[in-house]
């Protein structure tokens, strides 16, 4: 029986121009702005500053092709959270350019094995405090042991506060303490020791029976063979950082 996941990862590197686009979304994703900044309108969602640089954008479409890939032997995403675009002076559109490519691909697929839509959720930074937005049975509320949830994010709320490191209270925080008897996963310290590295790190929940969470951590870096992706087991696998400094 296939299970259900939450997958968590962040955007990809900074460095691009700022450059305005509009992304028109197939009609096989339902587009939904909880998000108080940026344009949705007719499935149509206005990037005001794209700040993904070349190798960002290289993962987000690589990812396009190799996220769908990592997923099969799960339950069938049928929910994409991510932040909405901004304005162009808070909030970033980052997380969502980032998950694009890969929300297309898996939408058709959705769309052809449910013949129902993918949902792309946007929401404001802060709302990672929300239990009824993140909370276990939140993410996955489209059911338990049928679909899978993608969690597109930035370091701020996913990982951190504004500045400095890991915090508990981030989303990969309260997930990583829905382990077995409600303990820690068992390599919680993959998250709390180690940075999520700009599109290159991502984190997959699997859920189990007892609805205690499993984590599997796995680096993604585009100009691998194969689909990109390696498991981190331990501290030592931990990537070097792709992006540039700035980025």
């Amino acid at each position: 029986m296939s299970k259900s996941v939450i997958v968590v990862l962040r955007h990809g590197c900074d460095g691009g121009d700022g450059a305005k686009e509009e992304i028109d979304f197939n009609p096989d994703i339902t587009v939904t702005n909880h998000s108080s900044r940026g344009k949705v309108k007719d499935n149509k969602v206005t990037i005001v500053t794209n700040w993904l640089g070349d190798l960002g954008l290289k993962q987000a479409h690589g990812l396009g092709d190799a996220l769908p890939d990592l997923l099969g032997a799960y339950c069938p995403v049928s929910r994409i959270i991510t932040e909405g675009p901004g304005d162009g002076h808070d909030g970033t559109p980052n997380p969502l350019y980032t998950i694009l490519y890969a929300a297309k691909k898996l939408a058709a697929s959705f769309k052809h094995l449910t013949n129902k839509n993918l949902s792309l959720d946007l929401y404001d930074n802060d709302s990672y405090k929300d239990p009824k937005v993140f909370s276990v049975d939140a993410l996955l509320q489209d059911g338990k042991g049928q679909y899978s949830t993608i969690v597109s994010w930035e370091a701020k709320g996913m990982w951190r506060h504004s500045d400095g490191g890991f915090q508990e209270d981030s989303l990969l925080g309260q997930l990583g303490h829905c382990g077995s008897g409600d303990h820690k996963v068992e390599n919680h310290h993959l998250i709390s020791k180690h940075s999520p590295y700009k599109g290159q790190v991502i984190y997959i929940f699997e859920c189990n029976e007892d609805n205690s969470l499993t984590l599997k951590v796995f680096t993604y870096d585009p100009s691998t063979t194969g689909n990109g992706f390696t498991e981190i087991k331990s501290g030592s696998d931990w990537p070097s950082n792709l992006c540039k400094k700035a980025q």
